[in-house]
């Protein structure tokens, strides 16, 4: 009898600990530690349990609008690359360079983002205004962006990894085809102090073939007649 009271009194414990509420804000003792120094904004110094700590405080603000911006800088740095990437694997697929015709998809950026638990309400407000009131966990959003930046390095290292790959089967593929390996870059020089375009940037293939056309006929213009 003694070991199922034991027993019961050991679940009751587990149920109220696991019913505790993630979500509760705890009073943080910033005494607890004996400061001995700084180093790029956080503080060096022996914690309670005479261990030398770097804590660093930032506000809760802060902190989101901070991850914020590194994942539109992320996203950015994504959406070029995932641009590169499609741009090659369609000229790659090109049967002037020996491709099938298929081209693999790319990974849209707006599926990585994840989904937001958010409370709406309506109603009326006390001054008669008609309102919708959106409300959400922080501690859900701080989470949740922390995994989706996770998500965007990630996915910007895999996405870079193919780019390079593509980037390499790309530059065989058109020097067999009889086109230099990197794509045609734009040329001019200044005439009277204006600028005079020489040849025009290469945006495609079919400009890559058109340029390489052009380049053989000068070529063969300036050869001297025998």
């Amino acid at each position: 009898m003694k070991r199922i009271q034991n027993a019961l009194v050991l679940i009751s414990g587990l149920l109220i600990f696991g019913c505790a509420n993630p979500y509760k804000v705890k009073e943080l003792d910033e005494s607890k530690l004996d400061k001995k120094g700084e180093i790029q904004g956080a503080t060096i110094g022996i914690n309670e349990n005479r261990e030398v700590v770097i804590e660093q405080k930032t506000e809760a603000d802060a902190e989101l609008r901070k991850l914020a911006a590194s994942a539109y800088d992320l996203e950015v740095k994504l959406a070029h690359s995932n641009d590169d990437l499609e741009r090659c694997r369609e000229e790659l697929s090109d049967p002037r360079l020996g491709g099938s015709g298929k081209v693999i998809d790319i990974p849209e950026i707006d599926n990585l983002k994840p989904a937001s638990q958010i409370q709406e309400e309506f109603g009326v407000t006390k001054d008669g205004k008609l309102r919708f009131v959106r409300t959400e966990k922080f501690l859900d959003r701080l989470t949740g962006q922390r995994k989706y930046n996770d998500t965007l390095r990630e996915q910007l290292k895999l996405t870079e990894k193919h780019q390079k790959s593509c980037l390499r089967d790309m530059r065989a593929a058109r020097v067999k085809a009889g086109l230099p390996g990197e794509r045609y870059t734009g040329q001019g020089q200044y005439v009277n102090g204006a600028y005079v375009q020489t040849r025009r940037a290469e945006k495609s293939l079919d400009d890559a073939f058109a340029i390489a056309s052009e380049e053989k006929a000068k070529v063969k213009q300036e050869k001297p007649t025998e």
